[in-house]
């Protein structure tokens, strides 16, 4: 086995790798968001990351009175970003949602949650 043969191999596990565990990634929102169904309005959002800046996505559910139920943020640069609840937002009313006091020094999650507030009321 010559070098270009053992680059290219190392290339072809890397990717096939990384197929994998984004697909695993996957499935633990999917799942996340799953649990979240409860609820009678959904928001999401994501914030618009450049390329070395860990990307954000937020998942918000509120009752009938938009009151938040349940919540997952995700945030990172690899697959190994875990979904994880936003406690200090259940409870909170709609409109008493500030994403700068919530994450006061994260403009990429306060990004992601003024798209999340976003939802459709109709």
């Amino acid at each position: 086995m010559n070098t270009t043969t053992a680059l290219i191999t190392l290339a072809i596990i890397a990717w096939i790798l990384q197929i994998f565990l984004s697909w695993f990634q996957i499935r633990r929102f999917n799942n996340a968001f799953l649990a979240m169904q409860k609820g009678k309005y959904l928001g999401v959002g994501r914030s618009k990351g450049r390329r070395f800046q860990p990307r954000v996505l937020v998942a918000l559910s509120f009752d009938e009175n938009y009151n938040v139920i349940d919540s997952v943020l995700m945030k990172g640069l690899t697959v190994f970003a875990l979904p994880k609840p936003i406690e200090q937002l259940h409870g909170m009313n709609l409109k008493d949602i500030d994403p700068k006091t919530v994450f006061p020094d994260q403009s990429a999650c306060q990004s992601a949650l003024e798209i999340a507030l976003t939802i459709n009321k109709s």
